[in-house]
């Protein structure tokens, strides 16, 4: 290290580039499985509001809401709130499966050493176990392991292929 005397910064020289102290820690922080794992989830969770804008449309609550008694302010008024709650449920979604999937895929990765198609799988596997541990109607603990190992394996699969398509393809 040395340091410029036009500029009070330590800076590091590697190769071509010079970086400051403050460069290499923040790019260290952007290269954390926390901000990786806290991005997706920001992401997944704007898709899942669009998902759930686009996709909310179509549901029959909508229709309910939209065809009750009243002025066409008030069925606008209770279709917007249906269409809310369904932006806001597929955020939650999304957002839940982007930072577990990835902040677990990056976390096995980094314990493995390795970017193979098993850090997928079991990524996917505990995404999917994730999602599924909280079902909306009350279920015996068998009923809830059961629902829990058709979560891991059914998005352990998807992740599985996904991975494969996307980067391990030939």
């Amino acid at each position: 290290m040395h340091q410029s005397s036009s500029n009070h910064h330590s800076m590091v020289t590697s190769g071509m580039a010079t970086r400051t102290k403050e460069e290499i820690i923040i790019e260290k922080a952007m290269e954390s499985c926390l901000f990786k794992s806290m991005m997706s989830g920001v992401a997944g969770g704007l898709f899942g509001s669009l998902m759930g804008l686009v996709f909310g449309g179509y549901s029959g609550a909508v229709d309910t809401a939209v065809e009750t008694q009243g002025t066409a302010k008030q069925k606008l008024l209770a279709g917007g709130r249906v269409a809310k709650n369904a932006c806001v449920r597929q955020a939650k979604t999304f957002a839940l499966w982007g930072t577990v999937y990835s902040g677990t895929e990056c976390a096995i990765e980094k314990y493995r050493a390795k970017h193979d198609l098993w850090n997928s799988l079991v990524a996917g596997c505990i995404t999917g176990g994730v999602l599924t541990s909280q079902p909306k109607i009350p279920m015996g603990a068998k009923a809830r392991a059961t629902q829990m190992s058709v979560g891991c394996g059914g998005v352990a699969m998807f992740s599985l292929a996904l991975d494969y398509f996307l980067e391990h393809r030939e």
